[in-house]
């Protein structure tokens, strides 16, 4: 797989000299982009279907460009959502000087969080839309898994201890590095497979407004929330369901969204839409949905 484009650097955030790369395709003199931020172990060009929707999107009048933030490949582990929000910030006001006057995010799986995140708290730069792609539930497709030997499992009561404890920054053990190669704190672990976790945007059982329960996103303070318009786009065959049927959640969410949130369900498609026709249908989504917006 390969995208023909431009490789440029944006500021760091909180670093007067750090830089980090960004990749800009599609139409690169557009006025209009739509900055893509991946899932967990992603980086550039992970997602099977970014050379066909950087293409949609220059027929379109718009530009793609893929962050390279810190959490990208393995680095989540000692990240945030925040970080990768100060981060997506940083490129947006970058994307401002090169006369960008028009930003969509959007998130693929895990980095649907960073998008709904971004859009429903208060104090960010303004976007103009979200589109929340495979939107799934870390903590629910962990849970669901049957194995008990799951090191992720194994180490969430020990994460939780440490986090009791103050210790959330601290690094887990050895042992849990070699046998997911990923170096990872105490709350970073927690944020993404526990109960009440930080990363906990999208489980079927958050409820609707807040209640007495752990659950600190009830969809009152994220969907909410919305400062811009949003697309979720689910994937019918998408291997972290645990629900069989996602269209009761999927209401939901349009409904605590009070008319920011539209949403399409791909036919055929698996998590990472690597499936021709459905990749299709995903651009074909994404640039109606955009037109009606930003003309």
């Amino acid at each position: 797989m390969s995208l023909a484009g431009t490789l440029s650097l944006y500021p760091r955030p909180g670093s007067s000299w750090e830089r980090r790369p960004y990749f800009s395709s599609g139409d690169e003199n557009a006025a209009r982009a739509v900055v893509f931020i991946g899932g967990l172990f992603s980086g550039m060009l992970d997602a099977p279907f970014l050379p066909r929707l950087s293409r949609a999107l220059g027929d379109a009048g718009w530009r793609l460009v893929q962050i390279h933030w810190s959490s990208a490949y393995d680095g989540f582990g000692t990240g945030s959502l925040d970080r990768d929000c100060d981060e997506l910030e940083s490129l947006v006001a970058h994307l401002r000087t090169l006369g960008v006057h028009t930003v969509v995010l959007m998130g693929h799986s895990t980095g649907s969080q960073a998008v709904l995140r971004y859009l429903s708290k208060a104090g960010r730069s303004e976007v103009q839309g979200g589109i929340l792609q495979s939107p799934a539930s870390d903590r629910e497709f962990f849970a669901a898994d049957p194995d008990d030997t799951n090191v992720w499992k194994q180490y969430l009561p020990h994460a939780e201890t440490l986090i009791a404890a103050g210790k959330g920054d601290h690094l887990l053990d050895d042992k849990f590095t070699a046998e997911t190669s990923i170096r990872m704190t105490a709350y970073r672990l927690h944020s993404l497979v526990g109960l009440g976790g930080d990363d906990d945007y999208f489980s079927s059982d958050l409820p609707d407004v807040p209640d007495d329960s752990v659950h600190i996103h009830p969809l009152s303070s994220s969907f909410g929330k919305l400062s811009a318009p949003a697309l979720a786009l689910w994937c019918e065959k998408d291997h972290c369901a645990v629900l069989p049927d996602q269209t009761p959640l999927l209401r939901r969410w349009e409904a605590a969204s009070q008319g920011k949130l539209e949403w399409r369900i791909l036919l055929g498609a698996s998590h990472t839409v690597d499936e021709g026709d459905a990749q299709e249908a995903m651009c074909s989504h994404v640039v109606t949905w955009l037109h009606r917006f930003h003309t």
